[in-house]
């Protein structure tokens, strides 16, 4: 063996060993990056809240249509269910507080429709009437507040996945302006107490929270999960707040309304099935850079062997 091949093979262990300790940082780095990403940009949408129950006879015939009306038109309208709190697995109170803000006197028919919050349609409900219905809250929205969303889970099995949802309002909000969030879910009845026969019910709205542009909370519907909400602007890009809020379990989309003096000033909505932005993509090259560090080492601790 030549002299000094011993320091020799000693100084190349220690460099590599300093280039794997040095990358692995940068592969941990991205471990708490998300499993999906999505993001929509938009607010032109119309909002549909849709009052229906899983009790009521006519809800069974009108709502599939209204299913279909809403996939014909999914850049064009934002679907909400609301189920009573009343002989409804799927009922919640923010039902109630949705319609007060309507300040409806007279009892309600069951399907009831209303398009940004105005243009109430009751009853039985037919595809061409709830296409003159968007049509004729298109024409009333004379502007509208654009917004973006981005929608980050994460996956923990055996526990809840968790949820983080990004707001981005583009422009200064009116001072008397309302941000309110919906968090809708497929439901599945489960009982045949109060069912009317459909088993799957869509974008049902299980919580809600409406806050001012400064990030108070005004009003929060819980729901089982809750909600996490960054009080104030979370940070700033170019003076724009962001607001962030954090759920947990089975999520199917968001929806926010933007609302000023009970006009609808803004609508968009985001859901699981978005294009996901592969988040992903940045631990996987992690952990590609360390890979090749380890057989960087290897090769030229297989030299040193060799010679």
């Amino acid at each position: 063996m030549r002299p000094g091949s011993n320091a020799r093979g000693m100084q190349k262990w220690m460099a590599c060993t300093l280039i794997i300790l040095f990358l692995l940082p940068l592969a941990n780095a991205d471990t708490d990056a998300p499993d999906v990403s999505r993001e929509a940009v938009g607010g032109h949408a119309i909002l549909l809240e849709h009052y229906t129950a899983t009790w009521c006879d006519t809800c069974a015939t009108v709502d599939p249509l209204v299913s279909e009306f809403v996939d014909e038109h999914t850049s064009r309208v934002v679907h909400v269910a609301l189920h009573p709190n009343d002989h409804d697995p799927f009922g919640s109170a923010l039902t109630t507080h949705r319609i007060g803000l309507k300040q409806i006197d007279t009892e309600l028919s069951l399907p009831t429709f209303w398009f940004d919050g105005g243009s109430e349609l009751q009853g039985s409900a037919s595809q061409s009437l709830l296409e003159n219905e968007l049509r004729s809250a298109e024409v009333k929205r004379t502007d509208w507040i654009g917004m973006s969303m981005w929608w980050d889970s994460w996956g923990n099995s055996p526990h809840d996945d968790t949820h983080r949802f990004h707001l981005n309002i583009d422009g200064d909000l009116p001072p008397d302006a309302i941000i309110t969030v919906f968090r809708l879910e497929t439901l599945e009845m489960t009982s045949e107490i109060a069912n009317n026969g459909i088993d799957v019910h869509h974008d049902v709205a299980t919580q809600m929270i409406s806050f001012s542009p400064n990030g108070s909370v005004l009003d929060s519907f819980d729901g089982v999960h809750g909600w996490d909400i960054s009080t104030g602007n979370l940070y700033s890009e170019g003076g724009i707040p962001v607001y962030t809020l954090e759920t947990y379990g089975q999520v199917d989309g968001f929806v926010t309304v933007i609302e000023d003096n009970g006009e609808v000033r803004g609508v968009i909505g985001i859901s699981n099935e978005e294009m996901p932005r592969k988040a992903e993509i940045y631990s996987g090259y992690s952990l590609l850079l360390l890979l090749g560090a380890l057989v960087g080492s290897s090769v030229v601790l297989r030299r040193d062997i060799i010679h």
